[in-house]
């Protein structure tokens, strides 16, 4: 029983609960936003088409001209075999890539000349020859159709019997395959004529030095 001089009783209290709904919803704001971070990082880097254009010349023509046949396998000298195509195109206009990807290769070659080399998902690799110029650096991420250089005549594609033109080639767990396969649509000659004459300006001024066909 209670007498009046003794102290109330402060009636007891539970401890305060965390808030466990809290918690769950800054983590999940934290998942999301770094969700929607990411996507927006890679959408310019989605491959809308399966493969584009590499140069902007309409249609896409393969290189013939008075030293050879551009297209995939054809025989080359000392045995060897023509490992891309050679698509004509018009003297330092853009060299475009043909998927979003990685740089991992651009320097000089004896045969190539100015070159770049991209890697893609899905173990493919791709290769632009005979460049005059290159817009990009090793390491950098570009989107496909992204400029990465020029069409040039160097390497072995110096001869003003060559048409200017870019070689391209693709590889496929290191091993070279037919680039049309990607859904590059090609027409079977060019430059035997009319188009070789075009461009024969185009070649004699053209006095890059450096290596590839």
């Amino acid at each position: 029983m209670w007498h009046r001089d003794e102290p109330p009783v402060a009636p007891k209290t539970r401890p305060p609960t965390r808030s466990f709904a809290g918690r769950g919803t800054f983590w999940l704001g934290l998942l999301l936003g770094g969700g929607l971070t990411a996507a927006a990082f890679a959408l310019p880097y989605v491959n809308w088409r399966s493969a584009a254009a590499p140069v902007d010349e309409r249609p896409l023509m393969i290189r013939h001209d008075a030293k050879g046949d551009g297209h995939f396998q054809v025989p080359r000298s000392g045995h060897r075999h023509h490992r891309g195509i050679d698509l004509a195109a018009t003297l330092n206009s853009p060299v475009r890539a043909i998927r979003s990807g990685r740089v991992v290769l651009v320097g000089v070659h004896q045969g190539f000349g100015r070159f770049i080399e991209l890697e893609h998902r899905g173990s493919l690799r791709s290769l632009y020859a005979h460049l005059n110029e290159v817009s990009v650096d090793v390491g950098a991420h570009v989107r496909q159709g992204q400029i990465i250089g020029r069409v040039g005549k160097t390497g072995n594609a110096r001869s003003p019997l060559i048409i200017p033109h870019l070689h391209l080639e693709v590889l496929k767990n290191g091993e070279p395959i037919d680039p049309t396969l990607l859904g590059l649509t090609v027409q079977e000659r060019a430059g035997s004529s009319a188009y070789a004459k075009g461009h024969e300006q185009d070649a004699q001024d053209s006095e890059d030095a450096s290596g590839g066909e």
